[in-house]
């Protein structure tokens, strides 16, 4: 039987114009997509707005056997939410654009992180916003003297030349975090081979144990968080010795204190 989530398969978002599919085949598609949801304990929304199908299918081969994609018509993804539990529906407010289904038994932590390392870089492109500082360290480059000198003045890069290469003198910040990226800049980029933006598929929101996580609570900084447990952990030491309270932690400290 053929798979009926491909029907409306489109990874760029746009309408599947001349697809058409029977008053049966959508019911089956709502019915195999509610037998999906109920079987996994993680049921997430994401976007899957500007990625190509090419780098579509590669994170989803990366994400074998940890978590499914169901692509399909959102108006068929929101019949099925509808039929599962009543919590679930929330999710469907986090369906506003190309938005796919993500099933699976991973916390919704550990599905957001899995989303976040299997990103790919991309080029940049004029009116982008900038994720962080974008560089162009100094060094040799593979352009060859021309034209391209004056682009890379354009773009506030310095450089000279030097032999048969183009050099760049110094490192360049082409563009400050949170700006649009300039023409000039994505077209000096390019030549470059740099490709500063990430794209892959976002987990906007996620289901688990009754309780809806939107991105940003799943988005955690886990070095941050650790240093934060570490320097909780060291102030509740100091505090527990200096009041002489007695546990397995502040013992060994306190008896060094009073030998001392």
């Amino acid at each position: 039987a053929p798979n009926l989530f491909n029907i409306y398969k489109n990874h760029n978002g746009a309408s599947c114009k001349g697809m058409t599919i029977s008053r049966q085949g959508k019911q089956s598609v709502v019915k195999e997509v509610g037998v999906k949801l109920a079987k996994h304990r993680v049921i997430g929304v994401a976007s899957i707005s500007g990625l190509k199908s090419r780098q579509f299918n590669a994170i989803k081969k990366k994400l074998r056997g940890q978590a499914e994609l169901i692509v399909a018509r959102k108006t068929l993804l929101q019949m099925a939410i509808d039929k599962s539990k009543s919590e679930v529906k929330e999710l469907e407010k986090y369906m506003t654009g190309a938005e796919i289904l993500v099933l699976s038994d991973l916390d919704a932590f550990k599905l957001y992180k899995l989303f976040k390392q299997n990103k790919t870089k991309t080029p940049a492109k004029a009116g982008q916003i900038a994720p962080m500082d974008i560089i162009v360290p100094a060094g040799e480059t593979n352009l060859a003297p021309g034209p391209v000198l004056t682009e890379l003045k354009q773009a506030k890069i310095d450089a000279k030349i030097q032999g048969p290469k183009i050099v760049i003198t110094k490192d360049a910040v082409v563009a400050r975090a949170g700006q649009p990226i300039s023409p000039q800049v994505a077209n000096v980029l390019s030549k470059l081979a740099i490709e500063p933006m990430e794209v892959g598929i976002e987990l906007k929101a996620a289901f688990e144990n009754g309780v809806i996580y939107p991105g940003e609570i799943l988005n955690i900084d886990e070095a941050q968080v650790l240093a934060q447990l570490a320097d909780c952990h060291q102030k509740a030491v100091n505090l527990a010795v200096y009041a002489e309270i007695f546990n397995s932690t502040t013992m060994e400290i306190l008896l060094m204190k009073a030998t001392r």
